[in-house]
């Protein structure tokens, strides 16, 4: 049985590492699309300590909007203001240079749909990381299962522990690693080394 994850938004480390144990993975698009997650929000590390950045988002049908059907919304200039976050965080990160053009293009991409829109980020991750999945659209809703990955991958409000060894970072907080936060800093701080932190080890 083909596994069925969410959609995200320059998800987790964690979202990756268990994205990668599949060759064939199922993006849900027909939920409804609930608040609070990481479907549409990331966080990175700035120099005040994890920084939320939320895509603001309009609903045609209420709370019982599909995913698939989410809306980008443009009434604000979010986009501007992901991308000076995001580089304010890692303008100094040895990998800035290499991957941020590429970035800010993903940022200021125009599309109409948040499903659309987080697909082509996530398959960048896949390229710039050499990552062999492929990803499909649920066609109907899946129902939830214990440990369901659409529940404790993108639940902001749970706990989940990274399990690799941890990377340097361009703000160590005063443990030296702040985890759990968007894959986006792994790469800004390892480049294709963040590959690794994703891959079991042998």
């Amino acid at each position: 049985m083909i596994p069925v994850f969410p959609t995200t938004y320059f998800g987790s480390i964690i979202y990756y590492q268990n994205l990668v144990k599949h060759s064939n993975v199922l993006i849900e698009t027909k939920e409804h699309f609930p608040k609070q997650s990481y479907r549409n929000r990331c966080d990175i590390l700035s120099a005040d300590g994890i920084l939320s950045l939320s895509i603001p988002v309009k609903k045609p049908n209420g709370s019982k909007t599909p995913t698939d059907e989410i809306q980008l919304a443009n009434y604000e200039n979010w986009r501007a203001r992901h991308w000076r976050a995001i580089k304010t965080a890692y303008q100094s990160a040895p990998y800035f240079d290499y991957y941020g053009v590429e970035v800010h293009d993903l940022i200021f991409r125009e599309d109409e749909l948040l499903i659309n829109y987080n697909d082509a980020i996530t398959y960048s991750i896949f390229n710039w990381l050499d990552l062999p999945v492929k990803l499909d659209h649920t066609s109907a809703f899946h129902s939830v299962q214990t440990d369901d990955p659409r529940e404790i991958l993108v639940d902001k409000n749970k706990n989940n522990q990274f399990e690799q060894s941890p990377y340097i970072q361009v703000f160590p907080s005063e443990q030296s690693f702040t985890p759990n936060i968007s894959i986006l800093d792994a790469i800004m701080c390892s480049g294709p080394l963040a590959r690794n932190l994703l891959l079991p080890t042998k």
